[in-house]
C-alpha cells in the first residue's frame, strides 16, 4: 500500500501555519507515516517549504476550482484552513477526495476550519436575540439550516455545503468551528491573528478602543496553539480508525475562554495605554452602521454577527475526546500586549513605506 498523503491549505496563514508546525512536531507515530504537502500561492514561499522537507504545490487562488479538485484527487486527507466562506472551493476539494477514494478504495477525510460568527445572534438590531449557549453534541447542523432560512451568511453556507457534499460523495467531513483566536502563531510566515488585531488597528486610528452597541454580548476565545492541538487530535483519531463523529455530527467547537466585547475593548484600551499607544483608556461607542463602514466594508450583518453578537459555545465533543486547552486568562492578557505591539510596529512600517 502506498503511503498516506495529506494536503494542507492556508499553510502560509496564521492558523494553517500553526497547524502545520504542530503536525510536524507531533509525537504521534501515525503522523510520522504521512506525507504532507501544502498549497502555496506565492512563488517566494516555495523555497522555505522545500528547505523544511515540505512539498509545496503552487496554485493561483481558491477560485480555480478545477485545479483544486485535480490536486485533492492525489490525497487521502485535506485540512482546509484557507477560507471559511468559499463554498465552491470546499466542494472542489471534497470532490477531489472522492475521486481519490474511488481510485484507491480507501476512505477519504476532509477537515474544515470554520468560525462561530455563523451562530451569532443580532442583539444590536434586535432581529434575533438568543444569547443561548451551544454545545457541539446538539444538532448544530440543523440549527445552521434554520438560520439560513432567516438570512444567508457565507460562512454558514459553506459549513452546510461541506456536510452535504461530503455525505453525497462519501467523504467524511469534520468542521472545527473556532471562536476568536488569540496568541502568536507558529507558522513560517503570518503569525498574527485577525480578529483582535483588527480592533487594535481601529483603536489606533480612533485614538480609543471601540465597541458596538452596549458591548454586553459575549464570545469565546481560544489560543491558536490549542486550536492546532485540536486538529492534531482529530486527525490522529481518524488515522487510528477510532470512528469519531463526522458529517452532520462532525461539528467540533473549540471554546476555551470567554469575554464580552466590552471587556475586550477594555483590555485593548489598557494595553494601549500601558504601551503608550493610546492617550486614554476611555472607550468609544460605535453605532452598527459606523462599525460596518469602518470594519466590514458596509456589510451591517457581518459587523453585527462578527463584532457585536453573542456566540457562546461548549466544546463538549472535543473535551470528551481528550482535548485540553492550555492557555489561561493570563496568557490571553499577555497576548493582547504582544499583539498590540505587533500591530503598532506593522502599521508604523506601512506608514513609513508610503
Amino acid at each position: 500500500m502506498s503511503s498516506m498523503k495529506l494536503l494542507l491549505t492556508g499553510a502560509s496563514g496564521y492558523v494553517g501555519g500553526t497547524v502545520l508546525s504542530r503536525l510536524r512536531t507531533s509525537l504521534a507515530t501515525e503522523l510520522k507515516q504521512i506525507t504532507i504537502s501544502v498549497l502555496v500561492r506565492r512563488p517566494e514561499h516555495v523555497e522555505a517549504y522545500l528547505a523544511k522537507d515540505i512539498q509545496p504545490v503552487l496554485f493561483n487562488d481558491l477560485e480555480d476550482i478545477e485545479f483544486l479538485r485535480q490536486v485533492a484527487a492525489d490525497y487521502d486527507y485535506v485540512i482546509h484552513t484557507a477560507d471559511s466562506t468559499n463554498s465552491m472551493a470546499v466542494e472542489a476539494l471534497i470532490q477531489g477526495l472522492a475521486d481519490r477514494a474511488k481510485r484507491t478504495g480507501r476512505t477519504a477525510d476532509f477537515f474544515h476550519l470554520s468560525g462561530t460568527s455563523s451562530l451569532g445572534d443580532q442583539p444590536v438590531t434586535k432581529r434575533l436575540c438568543e444569547g443561548r449557549e451551544f454545545s457541539d453534541d446538539e444538532d448544530v447542523y440543523g440549527y445552521m439550516q434554520y438560520r439560513e432560512g432567516i438570512n444567508s451568511y457565507s460562512q454558514r453556507v459553506t459549513d452546510i455545503k461541506t456536510i452535504q457534499i461530503g455525505v453525497q460523495v462519501g467523504v467524511r467531513t469534520y468542521i472545527i468551528k473556532a471562536p476568536r483566536i488569540f496568541g502568536r502563531g507558529a507558522g513560517f510566515f503570518n503569525q498574527k491573528s485577525a480578529h483582535i488585531p483588527w480592533l487594535m488597528s481601529g483603536a489606533l486610528a480612533a485614538g480609543q478602543a471601540e465597541y458596538i452597541g452596549d458591548g454586553a454580548a459575549v464570545w469565546d476565545d481560544v489560543h491558536v496553539g490549542d486550536l492546532a492541538d485540536l486538529f492534531e487530535m482529530l486527525l490522529v483519531k481518524v488515522l487510528r480508525a477510532e470512528g469519531i463523529p463526522s458529517g452532520t455530527q462532525g461539528i467540533y467547537f473549540a471554546a476555551a475562554l470567554r469575554h464580552s466585547w466590552m471587556r475586550l475593548a477594555e483590555n485593548i484600551a489598557t494595553a494601549g495605554v500601558t504601551l503608550g499607544y493610546l492617550a486614554s483608556s476611555n472607550l468609544k461607542q460605535l453605532s452598527l452602521q459606523e462599525a460596518a463602514q469602518k470594519y466590514t466594508r458596509g456589510d451591517v450583518l457581518t459587523a453585527e454577527v462578527g463584532l457585536a453578537s453573542n456566540s457562546r459555545t461548549i466544546a463538549t465533543r472535543a473535551l470528551k475526546m481528550g482535548w485540553r486547552p492550555k492557555a489561561t486568562e493570563v496568557d490571553f492578557q499577555r497576548s493582547i500586549l504582544e499583539d498590540f505591539k505587533l500591530v503598532y510596529d506593522l502599521e508604523n512600517v506601512s506608514v513609513q513605506g508610503i
